[in-house]
């Protein structure tokens, strides 16, 4: 059976109520062998700043900072996550059996 392609788009902060929630779906999900990604946009950037997904990313997690938002917001990507435009966004999206959106 091929693995469940499941895409996270998360433009809230780190700080905001569905961190615990999207943090624990995320390891449930790769628990589970699926192909899990996250797709960072507007505030979400501001997770590339801290351990959680660095620390998922060792167990499968493919993280996407959005190129536009990290240089609104001053940030860097991390070598461990990858810069990704609007276009490769919609690519990522066409290729995903779920997407969930927190905003």
């Amino acid at each position: 059976m091929e693995k469940q392609k499941i895409l996270f788009v998360v433009s809230n902060n780190p700080f905001s109520k569905d961190r615990r929630t999207i943090l624990k779906l995320i390891e449930e999900l790769l628990m589970l062998n699926a192909q899990v990604s996250i797709y960072l946009h507007g505030n979400g950037v501001w997770w590339l700043s801290l351990e959680d997904l660095k620390n998922l990313q060792q167990k499968g997690l493919k993280v996407y900072g959005a190129l536009y938002s990290v240089k609104k917001r001053n940030q860097e990507v991390p070598q461990w996550a990858e810069k990704l435009d609007l276009e490769g966004l919609v690519e990522l999206i066409e290729s995903c059996d779920k997407v969930l959106f927190f905003n």
